[in-house]
């Protein structure tokens, strides 16, 4: 399974999502040096857990899921760009 199925699979499981966007970026960030290992991803999460939870705990709450994606070995995960959303944000954004 490559690392965006893995993130897929795991937020789905772990946040309830109904929907995940994932874009590998990471042939934008060839050769920083600072990498260590492990991609970067962009990523769009729509779960009902994020009802009436406010931006930073919702964040949390996707670090959470990925933690071993981002902290262990290998490491998966450099970085994360995510956006989320409740279902009724979602809805609305059509």
């Amino acid at each position: 399974m490559d690392t965006v199925e893995i993130i897929n699979q795991n937020l789905k499981e772990k946040l309830s999502a109904e929907h995940v966007d994932i874009i590998d970026e990471s042939h934008l960030h060839r050769g920083h040096k600072a990498a260590g290992g492990g991609g970067h991803y962009s990523i769009v999460v729509v779960s009902p857990q994020f009802e009436n939870v406010n931006t930073m705990e919702r964040i949390r709450l996707v670090h959470k899921a990925l933690d071993v994606e981002m902290t262990g070995t290998p490491k998966l995960i450099h970085a994360l760009q995510v956006k989320t959303y409740d279902v009724s944000q979602w809805a609305e954004k059509g």
